[in-house]
């Protein structure tokens, strides 16, 4: 059985507890609670031809937006491509669902899945997905652009009992601390605010390293950024940033959603993790009820005060 059909049988059809203990990714959630953040190993993760896969596709886009012919090995420039943020040395290719069906089943990746309804209390959307190419230079001076992922407060404060935000990024090749790698503050998602220039010191912050095809998984709260990458050739990933149903999505995911996309992915999951399980955005006649009568969740389905037939 594919990764993709297990995520759909465990997630669909049992619980996100049974699917985590069929996954053994127990031990990783302990470390996101105690630590803020866990690597899963790529043997857990995905396939190498599904690695490799997502890699091509990603340097297939990134030449097309820059202009440019991209190679692993050597540095790169944005070229053609504007779009913000953006540093001497490093870009970023946004809106990555809508741009390859690989990305569709990426979604729908087991561990991110497990790992997402978990901390999300099984209310988990997708808000982005972007993909992060960095090369050899400064991308964030001498502060590694740390930060929390977390919507905050007007006063910079973050929920403190409950998650609203988790991230993971697939590494598409080796991270490590000179070759650009995520920089964290541990335990900092108990902090329950943004950080400030002043709260950390350079020994506070640890490169979490991994190999390509692991992914790194981190608590939205969690303090993080990316050390400069010292070395030639490019460091790539894949981000896919889920937030909790009620808080809005960095992109326009819902509404650009096609009849073909849902026919290549028909279970309710793939609905409901692309925000179509929701009603809000009313227009003069009210709530347009189909898409929580289509893929709403047993829960959401048992408090309607009508017959949803008769609708």
């Amino acid at each position: 059985m594919s990764l993709v059909m297990k995520a759909n049988t465990l997630i669909e059809n049992s619980s996100t507890e049974e699917a985590i203990t069929s996954l053994d990714l127990w031990e990783n959630l302990s470390e996101v609670d105690n630590l803020g953040y866990t690597v899963i190993p790529p043997c857990k993760v995905a396939d190498e031809k599904t690695k490799n896969t997502i890699l091509d596709k990603i340097l297939e886009i990134a030449e097309t937006k820059t202009g440019n012919s991209l190679d692993l090995s050597l540095n790169a420039s944005a070229g053609n491509y504007k779009a913000l943020p953006q540093t001497e040395s490093q870009f970023i290719l946004f809106s990555l669902l809508f741009a390859d069906k690989i990305f569709e089943k990426w979604l729908q990746n087991p561990v991110v899945v497990a790992l997402s309804s978990y901390l999300l209390n099984d209310q988990a959307q997708l808000s982005s997905m972007s993909s992060f190419i960095k090369w050899k230079g400064k991308n964030y001076k001498d502060s590694m652009g740390l930060h929390a992922d977390t919507q905050p407060s007007p006063n910079g404060l973050l929920p403190s009992q409950w998650a609203d935000a988790c991230n993971s990024v697939y590494c598409l090749t080796d991270y490590a601390e000179d070759d650009g790698a995520l920089a964290v503050v541990p335990r900092s998602h108990k902090i329950c605010r943004q950080p400030k220039q002043d709260d950390f010191n350079d020994k506070d912050v640890v490169p979490v390293e991994a190999e390509a095809g692991s992914l790194i998984f981190w608590h939205g709260n969690l303090w993080h950024g990316a050390y400069p990458k010292k070395t030639d050739g490019l460091r790539v990933n894949l981000t896919t940033f889920m937030t909790h149903r009620r808080i809005k999505t960095q992109e326009n995911i819902k509404d650009k959603i096609t009849p073909d996309m849902l026919k290549r992915n028909p279970s309710k999951q793939f609905a409901r993790l692309v925000g179509l399980n929701d009603s809000n955005g009313y227009g003069e006649n009210g709530p347009d009820m189909n898409g929580i009568i289509n893929y709403g969740t047993e829960d959401q389905m048992k408090r309607f005060t009508f017959n949803v037939k008769d609708l």
